[in-house]
C-alpha cells in the first residue's frame, strides 16, 4: 500500500492525488491511475483539467503543460499501426502492407489479401482484413502475420474491425454487429445486436471503446454504453496507462471523471494511437504525415519559497510562503496579499478561505479577513472552499466538518481525514489518516465527421476502384478463355 499526502480535483472531474514518493497521481473515470513524475512535487492544486499546478521541495510553482507535437519518421502512408515494442506497419491504400524497417517503408506479402487496414501488436502479432468494401478496415476475412507472410484465419467471423490489447488479447467487431474475442483458440462473443460500429480500440483488463463516426462508446458488462465524449468520434486510441484520446474537432483526452482536456493539432486529425500518456500519434490528414505527442509535463513558473498552494476552478491561484505570508498570482507574477495565514484555500476569485497559525477559520472579503466560526473547540487542522461557497474543515480529531450556506456546520461521515480540498459541494477529496504507515485518497463526490472533406480520402481507399476494374476485367478474361 502507498502513503499519499494530499489529494485536489476541480469541479468539472479532474482528480489529482501526491503520494509520499513525490509523484502527483492523475485519476481516470476509466479506473486507471497515470503518473506524472518528470517533476517532484510536495504540493499540487487543481482548477480543471487545462490548470493543474504543483509545488517542489524547494518552494518553486509548476505548471502542467502541453509539449509540443513532433513528425513521425516514418515517411507519409495512409494508414499506420504502432505497438509498445515499436513495431510499424502501415497499408497504402491500393491493398499493400508495408512494415517499417530501416528507415524504410517494406512491402510485405499480404497473402492475396486486399489489405486496407492493419492491427498491431507486440512480438509480431501483426493482422489485417482482406477487405470487400473499398473503405478503410473491413468488412472482410481477417489475415494474421505468420513471420513471412499474411495468411487467412481459419473459423474467424468476417471482420469490420480487429484490435490487439496491450498483453495480446485480440478483439473483433464482426460485420454481423457482434464484438468477440480470441481466447484458446476459439472465438468467444462477448456482446451481440452491438451499435453499428466502425472501429474498435482495446485498452487493459477487457477495457474496449468503439465508435460509429459520431459516438463514441465503451464495452461496460457484454453491453456497449454510450461514452459522454464531446462532440463527434472519428477514431478512437487507448493504452495500457489508460490513456484514451477521442477524435473529434477538436481531439479530446480524457483527463478525470468525465473531464476532457482538448487539443490542438496544426490540423485535421484521424486514426489516433495511444501507447502510454507520453506516447501518443495522430494522422494529420492535410499532410499525410503522423505527428507524435509526447503528452504533458511540469514546467516551472513565477515563484518560489512557497509552502502551499490553492488554485480555484476559475484559475485563481493563491499561495502561502514559508514565513506564513499570502501571495495571489496574476498570470505573470507574484502580488502581495495581506495577513497572515498558515493555508489558504481558493474555490474562486470570489471564495477563498484561509487557516491562520493557530488553527482559526477566516473569510477573505476583498479587502482583508473575517473570521468565521469553528465547527468544534480547539485548533482546525484544514480547510478547503468550494466555488459555491460550501466550507469544509478537519477538527483537531481528523474529523471532517461541512457547512453549506446558509445551513450550520455537519459533520461528515466517520472517515478521518488529514488533508481536504473542494472544488464546490459536489466535488470534495482528501487523504485519510496514516494508520501503520498507509492511508488512502478519498472522495466524497462518489465522483457526424463525413461532411469533413479532408477525412475523406482516408475512409475511401484510393486504389479500390481500380482493383475493382481488375478484378471484373479478370472475369471477363475468364470467361472468354472458358471451352
Amino acid at each position: 500500500m502507498a502513503t499519499y499526502l494530499m489529494a485536489a480535483n476541480g469541479n468539472d472531474g479532474s482528480f489529482w492525488a501526491l503520494n509520499s514518493a513525490q509523484q502527483a497521481l492523475r485519476y481516470l473515470g476509466n479506473s486507471s491511475v497515470q503518473t506524472e513524475a518528470s517533476q517532484a512535487l510536495t504540493g499540487i492544486a487543481v482548477a480543471n483539467a487545462n490548470a493543474v499546478f504543483g509545488l517542489s521541495a524547494a518552494g518553486e510553482v509548476y505548471q502542467l503543460v502541453n509539449t509540443p507535437y513532433q513528425s513521425t519518421p516514418w515517411a507519409p502512408m495512409w494508414h499506420v499501426s504502432t505497438s509498445a515494442d515499436g513495431s510499424v506497419w502501415g497499408v497504402d491504400g491500393n491493398g499493400n502492407v508495408f512494415q517499417w524497417s530501416n528507415g524504410q517503408w517494406e512491402v510485405r506479402p499480404n497473402g492475396g489479401a486486399y489489405a486496407l487496414f492493419v492491427a498491431v501488436g507486440d512480438g509480431g502479432n501483426v493482422w489485417t482484413i482482406d477487405n470487400n468494401s473499398g473503405w478503410w478496415g473491413g468488412p472482410g476475412a481477417p489475415y494474421k502475420w505468420n513471420g513471412s507472410a499474411f495468411a487467412p484465419v481459419a473459423g474467424a467471423p468476417e471482420a469490420q474491425w480487429i484490435s490487439i490489447a496491450p498483453d495480446g488479447t485480440v478483439w473483433l467487431q464482426s460485420h454481423d454487429n457482434r464484438t468477440l474475442t480470441l481466447e484458446g483458440g476459439n472465438w468467444r462473443v462477448v456482446a451481440s445486436n452491438t451499435p453499428d460500429l466502425f472501429g474498435i480500440a482495446a485498452g487493459s483488463g477487457g477495457l474496449l471503446y468503439g465508435w460509429d463516426f459520431g459516438c463514441a462508446y465503451v464495452l461496460s458488462g457484454g453491453v456497449w454504453q454510450y461514452l459522454d465524449s464531446p462532440g463527434s468520434c472519428a477514431s478512437v486510441g487507448v493504452a495500457a496507462d489508460g490513456t484514451l484520446l477521442v477524435d473529434g474537432t477538436p481531439v479530446n483526452r480524457l483527463a478525470g471523471f468525465g473531464a476532457w482536456q482538448p487539443l490542438t493539432f496544426p490540423n485535421r486529425t484521424l486514426d489516433l494511437i495511444a501507447i502510454n500518456e507520453h506516447q501518443m500519434y495522430a494522422l494529420d490528414v492535410q499532410t499525410g504525415r503522423y505527428l507524435q505527442w509526447a503528452g504533458s509535463t511540469w514546467q516551472k513558473i513565477a515563484g518560489s519559497n512557497f509552502a502551499s498552494l490553492s488554485a480555484g476552478v476559475d484559475g485563481t491561484l493563491w499561495a502561502v510562503d514559508r514565513a506564513q505570508a499570502i501571495w495571489s498570482y496574476d498570470g505573470s507574477a507574484w502580488q502581495p496579499v495581506p495577513g497572515t495565514m498558515a493555508k489558504v484555500s481558493v474555490g474562486s476569485a470570489q471564495y477563498i478561505a484561509g487557516l491562520d497559525p493557530s488553527g482559526k477559520l477566516f473569510f477573505y472579503t476583498g479587502g482583508g479577513w473575517q473570521a468565521i466560526a469553528s465547527p468544534t473547540t480547539g485548533a482546525m487542522l484544514d480547510v478547503a472552499i468550494g466555488a459555491d461557497a460550501s466550507l469544509f474543515a478537519i477538527d483537531g480529531a481528523n474529523h471532517l466538518w461541512s457547512r453549506i450556506a446558509p445551513g450550520d456546520w455537519s459533520i461528515v461521515g466517520t472517515m478521518q481525514l488529514q488533508q481536504v480540498d473542494a472544488a464546490d459541494r459536489y466535488h470534495v477529496c482528501g487523504v485519510t489518516l496514516v494508520d501503520g504507515g498507509h492511508n488512502a485518497v478519498w472522495s466524497g463526490a462518489g465522483v457526424a465527421v463525413g461532411a469533413d472533406h479532408h477525412l475523406h480520402g482516408y475512409f475511401k481507399a484510393p486504389g479500390w476502384e481500380a482493383h475493382q476494374r481488375k478484378l471484373r476485367e479478370q472475369g471477363q478474361q475468364s470467361e472468354r478463355t472458358q471451352p
